[in-house]
């Protein structure tokens, strides 16, 4: 089997992400047509073309980036009958269905720099006929889009010829040992949370807000992040009397919410359509507000699988510089398709161009079998190195960023946002959508 690499045609365009974009970029004779570009350290991914023989069973296809990567990049693959001979132009009309023959992903660490992709072939693959092999980004994380690229298997008459299959393998660092908690709390006290973050003795807590207010204008979300002492209609937390876990949640409240003067609380960007949903945040921005290099971060929790609903981890600096940020999780539950396994981490930082961001959706079962963040508890972990941050479930790394947002200090942020980048509710009546918590730890290493 051959491998081939196209070409960029003459005067086209790839595809550069930017944070948060696309944009085109200039032509370059010596970029690949099934390639694209990504910011900062200038990765280009291709999938390149193959050709088996008239006896192969199966065909190798090589999916490479220019360098390897510094940060994980989760890739979808499926291939599918084509729906043209493969001596046909693209402009020919399409006459079949395509029919898909094999599906999966790809994941590449950092270090990493090519994988293979094998696709089962029930029938020798005939002359003139082809199956396209599409890239995409697994899932969604939507402030990039990584790769939509298609390469081409095609068949030869004679003796099968074959490519050595290529995995990097680069192992991300597991947790060091002998650490000293420095933070632990099951948030079951009465009085955990409060608008302040402090106690009616004086004593710091959790913060039921973010810094700025109790709206997400920025991101159109539209929950309005409720307290129960400032909005007596909304039950923001309890404890579940099945576990003895504490959950905070967003509810759906058709009337809407009430300012406490005869009025309805409004979105900012849409000031004349009442919020109808809460959403919910507790923070540790008073409680405790040093995390930093060599910090390691675990929340042992359960997600509701709610579309419309935008569960979250993250971390935020202690100064509430933005844009810096560290998503540990986030699960963008647009749909009740939502994966049981999958969730996003990321990180944000100011670059040259203003707001920048890296991400990757990853799919956890390539970690651990029947994983599934809805139907029970799980541990997501972050550790802060100096030069990578890595992330953790149940203990074992899956993912890992550069460490671009500097050392911190950092406080905690957990919150069960509606709207924003998710849509509206489809089903409004499916709500509350619950954030259950076990246990939050921070552990000091070195």
């Amino acid at each position: 089997m051959e491998t081939t690499r196209r070409q960029l045609v003459a005067g086209a365009a790839g595809i550069v992400c930017l944070a948060g974009d696309l944009r085109a970029m200039s032509s370059r004779a010596d970029t690949p047509a099934n390639a694209v570009q990504t910011s900062e350290t200038e990765i280009i991914i291709t999938i390149n073309d193959a050709t088996v023989g008239s006896e192969d069973r199966a065909a190798w296809v090589s999916v490479t980036l220019s360098v390897p990567t510094n940060r994980t990049i989760a890739l979808e693959y499926s291939a599918r009958t084509s729906t043209r001979n493969a001596a046909a132009s693209p402009s020919e009309p399409q006459a079949n269905t395509p029919r898909t023959i094999a599906r999966g992903y790809l994941i590449f660490q950092p270090g990493e720099q090519q994988k293979t992709i094998e696709v089962p072939l029930q029938h020798p693959l005939l002359p003139g006929k082809s199956i396209d092999v599409e890239l995409t980004d697994y899932f969604i994380y939507p402030q990039h889009v990584y790769a939509s690229r298609i390469g081409t298997i095609g068949s030869s008459v004679g003796t099968p010829t074959q490519i050595a299959s290529r995995n990097d393998m680069t192992e991300l660092p597991p947790l060091p040992p002998n650490g000293t908690v420095v933070f632990s709390d099951d948030l079951r006290a009465p009085d955990f949370a409060s608008d302040s973050g402090f106690r009616a003795d004086g004593k710091p807590c959790w913060q039921s807000r973010p810094s700025h207010g109790r709206r997400q204008d920025g991101n159109r979300e539209l929950g309005y992040y409720a307290d129960p002492s400032l909005n007596p209609e909304a039950t923001v937390w309890d404890i579940d009397p099945s576990t003895g876990h504490r959950f905070i949640q967003a509810e759906y409240v058709p009337t809407g919410l009430s300012d406490g003067k005869g009025g309805k609380l409004t979105p900012g960007w849409q000031p004349n359509v009442p919020f109808k949903y809460t959403a919910a945040m507790v923070t540790s921005l008073t409680l405790f507000n040093s995390i930093t290099t060599g910090s390691y971060v675990e929340f042992d929790v359960k997600l509701s699988k709610i579309a419309g609903s935008w569960p979250a981890l993250w971390l935020k600096r202690a100064n509430n510089e933005s844009p810096l940020e560290i998503d540990i999780i986030e699960a963008f539950i647009k749909s009740s398709d939502y994966p049981v396994d999958a969730i996003t981490s990321s990180i944000h930082w100011g670059g040259k161009q203003g707001h920048r961001t890296y991400g990757a959706s990853v799919p956890l079962t390539h970690l651990e079998q029947g994983a599934d963040i809805f139907s029970r508890f799980n541990r997501f972990g972050c550790l802060l190195g100096e030069k990578q941050i890595t992330y953790y479930f149940n203990g074992k790394p899956f993912c890992a960023m550069p460490n671009l947002v500097g050392i911190g200090s950092w406080y905690m942020l957990i919150d069960v946002a509606v709207g924003g980048v998710v849509g509206e509710p489809p089903e409004p009546n499916m709500f509350p959508a619950r954030f259950h918590i076990a246990n939050i730890r921070v552990i000091q290493f070195g």
